[in-house]
């Protein structure tokens, strides 16, 4: 059943951080359209997505740098490769690692520069997917309308409904209570579901300002955004209806990859990368297809949005950089990455320096045992030169005391 719990938060570490910041951002836009009166998740995943856009737009712009730059660089490390590519001993490779390392500098460009921007969109993108995917968990103000529902319940309908045993609405338990509202919402409780007609059973006993406006929310052109287009279509709904979202989404995706391969291309630098982008440019369309049957409508609303706006994205960045001069792009890198080195020489720099006041106070702390240590052996040996003389003195007088007293 945890799996199904979504009213209750992700405790995965940095994900959960930025998924409740994202759910802020989320309620926030619910909270200006519902002062307009309007009720709709749909229109508001696609603002929202449109926000998280334009505040990645910084990483999409130095993404988009780093390719352009690629393009130029792509043949010289193309060259290179070539020049090695019968010599496949050990210091053949590092030569060649070498010169190519001698390139990206030259162009003032960081190897790690695409993989560095990726891996941090990575933990922005799947915490937009936990929003979306969960509302009720991350905005408060939809979680609301739910509770108030759920909380006009009696103790019947909470056992009939939820499964949960001698408790009324209004007095279940946090975790009780984010169960309940998973379950209305996916209408799902394990492996039954909660029909059209129990579902209208439930909202019959609640406020109906509050159920009015769940109904606005979920609804996106008559399609229940809570539900996927499958368990649309397994629940009677017509099929050309239900693929609408899954499609477009492909289609935004086949022209988002397209283009993006377009403007690309020269960045290739080898044809087992082509033909690895060709292959990805039709699966990831049918894969979009296929996620967007298979989850909520509302995650295919986002899939179609994002898509959408990063194309726009793309051509406009692209149009932009065009008219940038390329060498003065480079000669820009080139300065922030001077700038870079010699913060990371001076960080090293100073780091050293610890290092070699640390090893003098060890080195001082060394040489200061040391001496109490010889000072103690002196002082050991000195007592027992001291007890060894008192004891031959004192064996010297018994010895004359003993001469004398024979001579007597």
């Amino acid at each position: 059943m945890n799996s199904l719990i979504i009213a209750t938060q992700t405790n995965t570490p940095i994900l959960k951080q930025l998924a409740i910041v994202m759910g802020y951002i989320l309620d926030f836009i619910y909270r200006i359209f519902a002062h307009f009166d309007i009720y709709n998740i749909g229109l508001f995943i696609i603002v929202f997505t449109i926000v998280v856009r334009m505040l990645m737009l910084p990483m999409t712009i130095k993404q988009q740098k780093f390719t352009r730059l690629n393009s130029v660089m792509a043949p010289e490390i193309k060259k290179i490769q070539n020049k090695y590519k019968d010599r496949k001993d050990q210091q053949s490779q590092m030569e060649m690692q070498e010169e190519i390392t001698s390139v990206y500098d030259k162009y003032g460009v960081s190897p790690t520069g695409s993989c560095l921007q990726l891996i941090i969109q990575m933990p922005i993108l799947f915490a937009l997917y936990r929003v979306i995917y969960n509302i009720p968990a991350y905005v408060g103000s939809v979680k609301n309308l739910y509770i108030n529902v759920i909380t006009k319940l009696d103790a019947s309908m909470i056992e009939k409904y939820f499964g949960i045993k001698g408790k009324i609405g209004a007095k279940l338990s946090t975790t009780d209570l984010n169960k309940c509202i998973d379950i209305l919402y996916t209408r799902k409780n394990g492996k039954k579901e909660l029909t059209a007609d129990m579902v209208n059973e439930i909202f019959k006993v609640a406020n109906p300002s509050d159920v009015n406006k769940i109904k606005r929310l979920n609804n996106f052109f008559g399609l229940d955004i809570s539900q996927s287009p499958s368990a649309l279509y397994a629940a009677g709904t017509a099929l050309f209806i239900v693929l609408i979202i899954p499609i477009l989404a492909g289609i935004f995706q086949f022209i988002s990859v397209q283009v993006t391969s377009k403007l690309n291309e020269s960045a290739q630098s080898n044809d087992t990368m082509a033909s690895s982008m060709k292959i990805m440019n039709y699966v990831m369309p049918l894969f979009s297809v296929y996620m967007c049957y298979i989850l909520q409508i509302g995650i295919g609303i986002y899939w179609c949005a994002g898509s959408l706006i990063m194309l726009i994205q793309q051509i406009f960045i692209n149009i932009i950089l065009k008219n940038e001069d390329l060498d003065e792009l480079v000669e820009k890198n080139k300065e922030k990455a001077a700038v870079k080195a010699a913060k990371r020489k001076e960080r090293q720099g100073i780091y050293r320096e610890k290092i070699l006041e640390a090893s003098k106070v060890n080195a001082k702390n060394v040489n200061s045992s040391t001496d109490k240590e010889k000072e103690e052996k002196i002082r050991i040996a000195k007592e027992k030169a001291a007890k060894s003389s008192n004891s031959i003195a004192s064996k010297a007088n018994l010895v004359q005391k003993y001469n004398e007293k024979n001579n007597k």
